[in-house]
């Protein structure tokens, strides 16, 4: 029954919004036909709150933005984008609001919600404001000032050293200076709340639904605060407010340094704490120059810069915010600089001689050996050197590398490897080792980015004796193996006392013990004895590796043997993980197969996505071996096989399922609720009761 009475009466909403549009026909000649009282009893403040993705919305702004401009009233609005600025948003916490767009008039002595055509709203913003006009407020004044500043956040800072010769000179023109003065009139004591409120004229970041940029959006409070005036008396405050220290207190924040002098209202309300915070005087001030109906104002500069105080003038009448100084400036020096702002009607504000001095420079300090340390012995022959080197002034700093082979003549000097190399670490051999048993000798000079110069000592080490390598181990198949298939390759593992030592590996294999020679100086690890045919059924074989190192040295392995025969395949894996779960989520499955033979198994895994086969190492037979995966929503199913070691592959793949169903989200979930808040606001409670949200 609570389907039904839900069905119907949302049918019933979404057939009146369309009535709506014809009716409001009949009555915008009568709501948009406003009658001015003749004396407003204070400036109106309206505060309109809105989204963008409203668009319903954009009806409302137009409205205001129309209605302010043909001047009927005296009335200043604000608008505030609240899923953007968080200043913004915790207004409309205060003032309770909870659909858009909704406006609130006189801090909330009225209100309208809901936008159903741009002519309707006009004619409900126009009786608002009349309505609001008309009520007694408390006799306050309230006188509001704006002086836009000259050049401020200025770099270099008045006084600063140590200052590069690279140095770009900058500055921004965001800083107001506001003046407020609120007189209470009345026989007794006031007690008040004031807002000094940063809005733009026209928003540079956000636009409404019909693609205009909102109006008078709200920035940030320039002052928010209580304030209790005796009778007859005058509150006064001065507030610097610059874009560059505020933002939006989103995460991350958005400073407001774009602000430009042309584009700022500023709108100052007071509001009356003994009757429920309703407003009882509003001013705002345009801060740029007005022309041609057009609030334009803007800024050229001049720019003197120079060693000597008073600077030469650079740059007249420049109109970017900042001045490059051509070429380098001079080590240790102090410069003088000004910026004068002038104005569209030819205001001219100067500013102060501000002064600043370079840095000078040092070279980089000598580079000391780190490793290999001088005069050390028993150094591996892949030994990289590596040194330690900084710069007193943070410079970058580059190296010269010399380094070679010690020859016992005097004098001798190592012949240069790299010039401008960057790194504190550098490879002698990158395509081969050094030699054993050998000395050498090395110094790093070390060079600033301005040409600047020093030298590390001469240091020397000397490499390592050879040692003859290890004998070849992990033989696959294990000696002594049986049932090995026919078609097996055999595997071993080198290695070598000497790091960075080159191996090389003669192969022997046959039937008979010993084997012979199959192959020569091969330097990889495995070995197929037929290559193109099969080893023989029922046979026993015999294989050894005689493993060489780079200096000549080597060593046999044991003679190993193995008897091939029928290789049984491992088993079906079986698959064991959940088979529901949730979008982007990572999730364990462990996969398991035994072998007759107890080969070393792996597994090959189709998560059946995009991401393709994932295969694994070798793992005995019986051991669990567990991966993981994530997929986005829909139905999988995950095949696997087990491979054991001789490339045997189990007789089928085992299939495993798992669903994952779309997250849910409960924003988009009630589009439809968002829609019918915004439409319908007084109903809207009905609906969320019936539906137990």
């Amino acid at each position: 029954m609570r389907r039904i009475i839900i069905g119907v009466l949302i049918s019933m909403l979404v057939l009146s919004s369309g009535m709506g549009a014809f009716s409001s026909a009949t009555t915008q000649k009568r709501l948009n036909e406003p009658e001015p009282i003749e004396d407003y009893s204070h400036t109106i403040f309206a505060e309109y709150f809105t989204m963008t993705t409203c668009v319903p919305c954009k009806y409302v702004h137009q409205a205001l933005k129309e209605v302010y401009a043909e001047g009927v009233h005296p009335f200043y609005y604000i608008t505030y984008v609240y899923n953007k600025n968080n200043h913004s948003n915790m207004r409309k916490s205060e003032l309770n609001v909870v659909v858009s767009p909704t406006t609130k008039f006189d801090g909330g002595y009225k209100t309208i919600t809901g936008g159903s055509g741009t002519e309707y709203e006009k004619g409900r913003i126009n009786d608002s404001i009349i309505e609001c006009g008309a009520r007694t407020v408390n006799d306050i004044d309230l006188n509001l000032d704006v002086e836009w500043q000259g050049a401020v956040n200025i770099y270099p800072p008045d006084g600063s050293d140590t200052i590069p010769i690279e140095t770009l000179l900058s500055w921004t023109i965001s800083e107001m200076k506001i003046d407020v003065e609120v007189t209470n009139n009345e026989a007794s004591e006031y007690n008040g709340h004031l807002h000094i409120q940063v809005t733009e004229n026209e928003s540079e970041w956000y636009d409404d639904k019909f693609g205009n940029p909102y109006t008078h959006e709200f920035k940030d409070y320039a002052y928010n605060d209580d304030t209790t005036i005796a009778a007859g008396d005058t509150f006064s405050e001065t507030i610097y407010w610059d874009g560059c220290d505020y933002n939006d207190a989103d995460d991350p924040p958005r400073y407001f340094d774009h602000i430009k002098q042309d584009n700022i209202v500023v709108i100052a309300s007071v509001f009356d704490l003994d009757n429920d915070k309703y407003v009882d005087e509003t001013a705002g001030v345009h801060t740029g120059g007005y022309y041609a109906g057009t609030f334009y104002d803007p800024k050229k500069f001049d720019v003197y810069f120079g060693d000597s105080n008073p600077p030469p003038k650079v740059i007249n009448n420049g109109t970017a915010m900042k001045y490059n100084p051509p070429g380098d400036l001079d080590w240790s020096t102090t410069y003088y600089w000004k910026v004068d702002v002038w104005s569209a009607n030819g205001e001219m504000t100067p500013g102060e001689v501000l002064s600043f001095t370079t840095r000078g420079n040092v070279p980089p300090n000598a580079p000391l050996a780190n490793k290999p340390l001088n005069n050390t012995e028993g150094h591996p022959i892949d030994t990289n050197i590596t040194w330690m080197c900084s710069d007193p002034d943070g410079d970058d700093v580059t190296f010269d590398i010399y380094f070679g082979e010690h020859v016992p003549v005097d004098p001798w000097i190592a012949p240069i490897e790299q010039n401008n190399w960057t790194q504190k670490t550098y490879d002698p051999s990158p395509l081969g080792t050094l030699d054993f048993d050998t000395e050498y000798e090395w110094k790093i000079v070390a060079w600033d980015e301005y040409g600047e110069r020093s030298e590390g000592d001469w240091w020397k080490f000397k490499t390592e004796g050879n040692v003859p390598p290890n004998s070849a181990k992990d033989e696959r198949p294990p000696d002594g193996a049986s049932n090995v298939p026919v078609n097996a390759i055999l595997y071993w593992n080198g290695s070598d006392p000497n790091s960075g030592d080159t191996l090389k590996y003669d192969v022997y294999f046959g039937l008979y013990d010993p084997p012979t020679q199959q192959k020569w100086n091969q330097t990889n690890t495995d070995y197929d004895p037929y290559e193109e045919d099969d080893m023989q059924l029922f046979e026993t074989y015999y294989w050894k590796i005689v493993t060489w190192d780079k200096s000549g040295e080597h060593k046999s392995s044991p003679v190993w043997s193995f008897t091939t025969g029928e290789n049984p395949p491992p088993t079906n894996p079986d698959i064991d993980g959940p088979s529901e779960g949730k979008e982007g989520v990572t999730y364990n499955f462990s996969f398991v197969s035994d072998d007759e033979n107890n080969d070393l198994i792996m597994y090959e895994v189709d998560w059946d996505d995009d991401s393709g086969i994932e295969k694994t190492d070798l793992y005995p037979h019986n051991e669990p071996v567990v991966l993981d995966h994530s997929w986005d929503k829909g139905t999988y199913t995950i095949r696997a096989r087990a491979i054991d070691q001789y490339g045997t592959p189990s007789e089928d793949w085992t299939t495993h399922v798992i669903k994952i169903p779309r997250s849910r989200s409960v924003e988009g979930s009630f589009n439809i609720f968002n829609w019918l808040s915004e439409r319908f606001s007084n109903m809207f409670p009905l609906l969320r009761y019936l539906l137990g949200l």
